[in-house]
């Protein structure tokens, strides 16, 4: 448990690849339900049970998709149990690093600190980085290509996460 513990964080700290984990379809199912459970818990910090429960689903649902597509379409469906595994290892981290920080900005509402934000910024750069080096590892392509395919999965994320938030409230 540890030796999985030190490689999450070692591809957090860009040292690691997908390759170096082990491809256990256990750990693909803990890896998955941890990052749902990780991002249910966020989401009920300001919405709705139902909304959080879809909301923690769809970008669930998102990374999955966004690895099988990727792995589908260069021919590297054998790579998808690591590349997965690797995506939402490295995400149930880093929720859990940006979960005080951004639970603290919304207490502060309108008084937060630029400093904070610049924390969130940071974070969601070092974030878009990680997953850029996880896919430049899972389709064998460039960093910078991995890192702007990470840029549109997680523009499209925010996308739908909003959608989903403006709808949930409209229906409140």
């Amino acid at each position: 448990m540890v030796a999985l513990l030190k490689i999450f964080i070692d591809m957090c700290l860009l040292r690691a690849a997908p390759q170096d984990l082990p491809g256990s379809g256990f750990l693909l199912s803990v890896s998955i339900a941890a990052y749902f459970l990780v991002g249910l818990g966020i989401s009920l910090a300001d919405q709705t049970m139902g909304l959080a429960l879809l909301s923690a689903g769809v970008d669930t649902g998102l990374m999955i998709g966004l690895a099988y597509l990727g792995l589908w379409i260069r021919d590297f469906g054998a790579r998808f149990v690591q590349t997965v595994t690797a995506l939402c290892g490295t995400g149930v981290l880093f929720e859990l690093l940006s979960w005080p920080l951004v639970s603290w900005m919304q207490q502060l509402g309108e008084n937060a600190s630029g400093f904070s934000a610049m924390l969130l910024v940071a974070l969601f750069i070092w974030v878009i980085a990680v997953i850029g080096n996880i896919l430049r590892h899972a389709l064998e392509l460039s960093l910078w290509a991995g890192i702007g395919i990470s840029l549109l999965y997680v523009y499209t994320s925010m996308r739908v996460m909003v959608a989903l938030h403006i709808a949930g409230a409209s229906f409140s």
